[in-house]
């Protein structure tokens, strides 16, 4: 098969991130050993925790930036793993209408773990956003590209209440822009960001948009794997794109996968008060000085 890629020199997956269903979605990325949001599960639910004690309440609302089938959701608020994802789905009757999927997703998701863990996915692929509402793995959806459009009132009534802002690999394509668009709603609820950033894309421009809303970003010791590369040509491309940002890509990328590092970013007083060492010493795979 004759890959294509992106403008940054990624395998363009687009034909997988928005059908009817996730079926597709996961039987490509499985082969690519997509984990991410696995390696993500951990850190996040420790900042889910760490937000709860801070204001005191059980409750919690995360915004999932690109979110696409709710893969984020389904992890935080079930006792699952990726690979139980990747299982279910590739495992599906092939004959299955898209209902047929639904109701057996909805049996499958039926009770959270975390019931008190609230989910809205942000994502532009409409379908895919719908599917996860649908399906009940969201519990609420805007498909809406944030880099061309406007949040509309509607958009932002549904997130003005927001203690968490995530993301596991779509920053690069999308930008500060988005997140201001986000932030400016919930912007009296002061709600934290954990964002999950591939090593070839500059924070530097979201860090600065939050350090000017009076947010301290930090980036937490430590790499975790996203999902191995789908040809030497993708290697290539990630490698030529790490050397132009002047970074090192020996025992990481030169082995094959991309690398992603954990920017957690708080209200300054947060952050004084309660040091990003005591939440989260470090993530993934340890990096040498």
């Amino acid at each position: 098969m004759e890959l294509s890629y992106d403008e940054i020199g990624k395998i363009d997956l687009s034909d997988i991130y928005d059908r009817p269903d996730p079926v597709r979605y996961f039987s490509t990325l499985s082969k690519l050993d997509y984990r991410v949001p696995q390696e993500a599960k951990g850190p996040f639910s420790r900042i889910i925790e760490a937000r709860r004690a801070a204001q005191e309440r059980e409750a919690i609302k995360v915004v999932d930036v690109g979110c696409s089938y709710g893969v984020n959701a389904a992890l935080l608020k079930h006792d699952l793993t990726i690979e139980d994802l990747q299982r279910h789905y590739t495992s599906a009757p092939r004959d299955l209408s898209r209902e047929q999927l639904l109701a057996r997703d909805r049996e499958f998701f039926g009770e959270a773990e975390d019931p008190a863990l609230d989910v809205v996915g942000l994502d532009v692929a409409q379908e895919a956003v719908r599917y996860a509402v649908d399906a009940g793995i969201l519990d609420g959806g805007i498909a809406t590209d944030l880099e061309s459009e406007n949040l509309a009132p509607m958009e932002a009534e549904q997130i003005n209440d927001t203690d968490l802002i995530i993301s596991t690999g779509c920053y690069g394509y999308v930008t500060e822009r988005t997140f201001d668009q986000i932030l400016a709603p919930c912007a009296d609820r002061r709600p934290w960001l954990a964002n999950m950033v591939l090593r070839m894309f500059d924070f530097a421009p979201a860090e600065a948009l939050l350090d000017d809303m009076g947010y301290v970003t930090e980036k937490v010791p430590g790499l975790v794997p996203q999902r191995r590369f789908a040809s030497p040509e993708e290697r290539h491309n990630v490698l030529d794109n790490l050397a132009q940002e002047g970074i090192d890509p020996e025992r990481f990328e030169e082995t094959g996968w991309y690398f992603a590092e954990l920017y957690v970013s708080r209200p300054q007083d947060v952050a004084i008060e309660m040091p990003i060492g005591d939440m989260l010493p470090r993530v993934g795979r340890p990096v040498a000085n």
